[in-house]
């Protein structure tokens, strides 16, 4: 049921309204590491990257080899030693991200599916946001990945990695993607903003480098200001903001390479400990004609 373009139908303004009740309200002088872009209320996809190029008056590239999620891996701020020990190949795929195609499977585990169903029939596919793939079929034919930068003038604003299921044309993720000193733990983490009606879903992941020189990005914190997941909810005056931590829910993500030279990623997801969905991502460099030309 449609509410009105301030509202937006009635299963997210719902949405909103636990946010408010069962969060915090904030100022974004307090939290400013919780500021970010958030979505209209109609739909996201990518819709959302105009109508905030339009808004802060800024160009937008959408192509380009060598575009990364990251302008640089100093962004990370990494100890020396860390620099030193992440594997090579990690790094360009930080910084030249659309070099890369990607194939994806993906593991519900248990009662879990249902809830994925539901969550896609309500809110996923309607938003065109976070249509986590279903079905192992549903990825078999992999992933559209496109970078996006925002630009204000000669200087990048925002990266948008935004990413499609080639089988459904539904989109997975439309994110804004970037680095943050976050105080409570005094380093600097990766922050992912997923825009949604009136607000957005933001990861904050701690960063560390693996022995064997693979990159782990964990999501888990015990309290408000810690790594984790938050809804974020603004209302249309940008005078009051909320902000709901929600502890239960744990995020690894692990990139690495295996012993056939192959990049891989295994993302995990846990609610209260418990593994509710499990993505494995092949991580493959694109196949240009300059480079099937050089092989025959």
């Amino acid at each position: 049921m449609w509410l009105g373009t301030k509202r937006g139908y009635l299963q997210d303004w719902i949405t909103q309204l636990w946010v408010e009740v069962t969060g915090k309200r904030i100022t974004l002088n307090e939290y400013p590491w919780l500021y970010g872009p958030v979505g209209q209320t109609d739909k996201i996809g990518d819709q959302f990257v105009q109508h905030l190029a339009e808004k802060e008056s800024l160009r937008v590239v959408k192509e380009g080899a060598g575009l990364g999620l990251l302008n640089s891996l100093r962004e990370l701020n990494l100890p020396d030693h860390y620099v030193s020990m992440l594997n090579p190949r990690i790094k360009d795929f930080y910084t030249s991200t659309a070099n890369y195609d990607f194939e994806v499977w993906s593991t519900w585990k248990g009662l879990c599916y249902p809830f994925g169903s539901l969550l896609n029939l309500l809110f996923s596919k309607r938003l065109q946001q976070l249509n986590l793939p279903l079905d192992p079929l549903d990825s078999s034919r992999g992933i559209e990945s496109n970078i996006w930068k925002l630009y204000s003038e000669d200087n990048p604003v925002y990266t948008i990695w935004y990413r499609i299921l080639k089988s459904t044309k539904n989109v997975i993720y439309s994110g804004v993607y970037s680095t943050l000193f976050l105080p409570s733990i005094g380093e600097t983490c990766l922050k992912v903003i997923f825009p949604l009606p009136n607000g957005n879903a933001t990861v904050i992941m701690k960063i560390r480098v693996q022995d064997d020189g693979s990159l782990l990005l964990i999501s888990e914190g015990r309290n408000f200001g810690d790594p984790g997941f938050y809804f974020f909810l603004t209302n249309h005056d940008n005078t009051t903001q909320w902000a709901k931590y929600v502890r239960a829910m744990h995020e690894t993500i692990h990139v690495y390479e295996d012993e056939a030279n192959v990049l891989r990623t295994d993302h995990v997801l846990k609610f209260y400990g418990s593994l509710f969905l499990k993505l494995h991502y092949r991580i493959n460099p694109k196949v240009t004609i300059n480079t099937m030309t050089n092989s025959s």
